[in-house]
């Protein structure tokens, strides 16, 4: 037995001996970080970023609770505010005192700010919000009841003169005039015009990126935010996903494991392509590459795409055949490159190509007899790893067998995301020579070591740092006076995507 066989069958073996209840397959794919859950209304937000102990003190992070409260978060400087009825709320960065309308009102501790990420103790939802909250230790469970800000059942805020709607993506229409969206929440349907030029945002919560994008670039399964300005008009839109990407390791009916150890269990709302056409979980095999795209409300999986390399072409009966594939793509590309795709076959005749199941039938021009050559341009959004260039080609009426080019492809149209650095921001330390790291998020393609970039208080200390395609650490010879230390690191993936990210801290 071969050592892939051997491995698919101990993980096939362990799925069956250990599978969840059906119930909790789909919560439990995305694999989010284990921590403390927090529910708010009777409704489970995502567990990233979770509430956190610091210094004996439970805190909760801010934003997302006061928007999962139904209320407008806004911040400017350390200044933290939203408005609940009549009154406006505050607190401010550092400081143990908030304010509710002319009352001020002591908080347990102070709120922080830890990697980009505003906490408040969750004494500042309870006294200050006037909100119930509980703490379970048993099940580790934060709880937060605030009937009278609580989110609205409809999917709908109002927000001064704007309205959000909000919910998970049944449908998007790109066609009609003006281009639809439908959101569902809980039992409301809606179905909203959007403007033509409204601003759409796309958030990869794995990644931990943002990056503009199209209408068309948002899927149904996603959970989306529009933003309605008092004429009606949708002037943003808000899409947020999870994906993950992999080679399937092992599967079983039901469930399937990818090389990184993420276990898919699909829903019966799940759609499962292979190469661009409808399949059901008996056609998956290990060696399928996937990528899994999940709400990040429910944590259900809503698609799969399934990539596959094609036979051996072989002749058809008619006579019609395709000789070779060529993808001129010698590299992960990047959102704005075109790639270019040769097929050598039987001439006079039709040919297209898919990009696995992504794009499919690319229509290609015979530039010389049996040559046939088409262009793609690559869009935003696009992201997606070792995808087979499928070709096909109809010849009077007949088909050949398709074929496949040597290349696969592999496209990143987001950056690396930096989700976690040490010491954290404005984080005091009492170590002249602190250990400083980052760790590095990609989608579709991964980060080039060689291209991390690592600077502290202006001076480039690369060549002292462990890189790896997750994470850059530096352990200082140096030993680094009181005050303040800046840090910047720069990262790129192997497509040539870059990011960079700045933070300071002090040394006492």
């Amino acid at each position: 037995m071969t050592p892939t066989r051997a491995l698919a069958l101990v993980l096939v073996v362990a799925l069956t001996a250990a599978a969840p209840p059906a119930k909790s397959r789909a919560k439990a794919t995305p694999r989010p970080p284990a921590g403390i859950s927090i529910v708010i209304n009777n409704s489970r937000l995502p567990l990233e970023p979770p509430p956190r102990f610091i210094q004996g003190h439970l805190f909760v992070p801010v934003r997302r609770t006061i928007e999962a409260l139904g209320l407008q978060f806004n911040r400017t400087g350390k200044l933290i505010w939203t408005e609940v009825g009549a009154n406006v709320v505050s607190l401010t960065l550092g400081s143990a005192v908030a304010h509710n309308g002319t009352a001020t009102l002591a908080l347990d501790a102070a709120p922080v700010e830890l990697k980009d990420v505003l906490y408040a103790p969750l004494r500042f939802f309870t006294d200050v919000l006037g909100a119930q909250a509980t703490y379970d230790r048993r099940t580790n469970t934060v709880s937060i009841d605030a009937e009278l800000v609580g989110r609205s059942n409809a999917g709908v805020v109002q927000r001064g003169n704007q309205i959000e709607r909000f919910g998970t993506v049944a449908a998007i229409d790109v066609n009609s005039d003006p281009p639809t969206v439908t959101l569902t929440t809980n039992a409301t349907v809606k179905t909203i015009p959007i403007t033509r030029n409204a601003v759409v945002e796309m958030h990869d919560v794995n990644a931990n990126v943002t990056d503009p994008g199209e209408l068309g670039d948002v899927r149904p399964g996603d959970f989306a935010r529009l933003y309605i300005d008092k004429s009606g008009h949708v002037m943003r839109v808000e899409d947020a996903f999870g994906s993950f990407y992999g080679a399937v390791a092992a599967a079983t009916a039901d469930r399937f494991v990818l090389t990184d150890g993420h276990v898919v269990a699909p829903s019966r709302t799940t759609q499962l392509s292979l190469n661009g056409k409808p399949a059901q979980m008996s056609d998956v095999k290990v060696g399928d590459i996937a990528s899994v795209r999940y709400n990040i409300e429910t944590n259900e999986v809503r698609s799969i795409l399934l990539s596959r390399k094609v036979d051996t072409p072989q002749t058809a009966a008619s006579g019609a055949s395709i000789s070779s594939v060529d993808l001129d793509a010698d590299r992960p590309l990047k959102a704005g490159d075109s790639m270019t795709v040769t097929v050598h076959g039987t001439p006079h005749g039709a040919a297209t190509f898919d990009i696995g199941p992504y794009v499919t039938n690319v229509s290609m021009a015979e530039r010389n007899p049996g040559v046939y050559v088409g262009t793609y341009n690559l869009p935003r959004a696009a992201n997606f790893s070792d995808v087979p260039i499928i070709a096909h080609l109809r010849v009077d009426g007949a088909d050949a067998p398709d074929a496949q080019a040597s290349r696969t492809l592999s496209v990143a149209g987001s950056p690396p995301g930096i989700n976690d650095f040490a010491p954290d921001q404005n984080a005091v330390v009492n170590t002249h020579r602190p250990a400083i790291f980052a760790t590095f998020a990609t989608e579709a393609v991964p980060v080039n070591p060689s291209s991390i970039i690592l600077w502290v208080n202006g001076r480039d200390v690369t060549a002292n740092t462990v890189r790896t395609e997750r994470y850059v650490q530096y352990m200082p010879q140096y030993t680094y006076p009181g005050g303040q230390v800046h840090v910047t690191v720069r990262v790129a993936d192997r497509a040539g995507n870059t990011t960079t990210k700045s933070w300071t801290f002090i040394i006492k």
